[in-house]
């Protein structure tokens, strides 16, 4: 999980138009797969980054298998659908859940395919 937390927080640096989308209070996203619990930082004036559970107490938690986890954080499955289909459990609001979701579609990996002309 900390492999793909870190492919996503690279993504989410490298696309700068997300700095606006990002809260001036750091805004902490918990992801518990049921073996391990990271909390990641997301803020305009923050280092995006792991960090650790003394730290900063999560303002939203994702509960899942780690599959379900992994398939959210490679952007494969949207926080919305997982949350209704009850795949995943949500703590937080739902203000929290759109933010998320948004930050997870924007930062996926595209697979691109050469244009030919």
């Amino acid at each position: 999980m900390e492999k793909e937390i870190l492919r996503m927080l690279d993504e989410c640096k490298m696309r700068y138009h997300l700095k606006a989308l990002m809260p001036e209070k750091p805004f902490v996203v918990a992801f518990d797969n049921g073996c391990e619990i990271m909390r990641v930082a997301l803020g305009r004036r923050v280092e995006l980054a792991i960090v650790s559970e003394e730290d900063q107490e999560a303002d939203f938690i994702i509960k899942g298998s780690p599959l379900c986890i992994q398939e959210l954080l490679r952007g494969k499955e949207k926080l919305s659908v997982l949350s209704r289909r009850q795949e995943v459990n949500v703590t937080g609001t739902y203000r929290g859940l759109l933010f998320i979701e948004s930050i997870l579609t924007l930062c996926r990996v595209y697979n691109s395919e050469p244009v030919v002309i």
